[in-house]
């Protein structure tokens, strides 16, 4: 168990909080009509597609955080696309496997934390 302060894809300190270590989540990425309406239809000018949300979620160099709010677990992920386009993701754990319920292109304090 580790102690260590937590930052938000922005850099900006959140909390301090413990940790356990362990491997990043490889489970595959559930899709159903509720998070496809969510993430592609509902924010069109993100053009984000489902196929960017697994890239980014597969990338072996992405950056995972986990924080819980009312007993349930966010996981956020910051992962590179095949063409290289930086997202955010967060997801919630779903018995299948990681449930993708936001998406959006990385700014720049979320990019200089990936590439550093």
């Amino acid at each position: 168990m580790e102690a260590f302060c937590v930052y938000d894809v922005y850099g900006k300190v959140l909390r301090w909080c413990l940790y356990l270590s362990q491997p990043m989540d490889s489970r595959p990425v559930v899709w159903d009509a509720t998070n496809v309406r969510r993430l592609e239809r509902d924010h069109p000018e993100r053009g984000i597609s489902r196929a960017e949300v697994t890239e980014a979620l597969s990338d072996v160099e992405r950056i995972e955080s986990a924080e819980v709010r009312q007993d349930v677990t966010y996981h956020a992920a910051i992962g590179a696309t095949a063409k290289g386009r930086l997202l955010v993701v967060v997801w919630i754990d779903h018995p299948a496997g990681r449930f993708p319920v936001h998406a959006r292109p990385a700014g720049r304090k979320a990019a200089r934390r990936y590439y550093r």
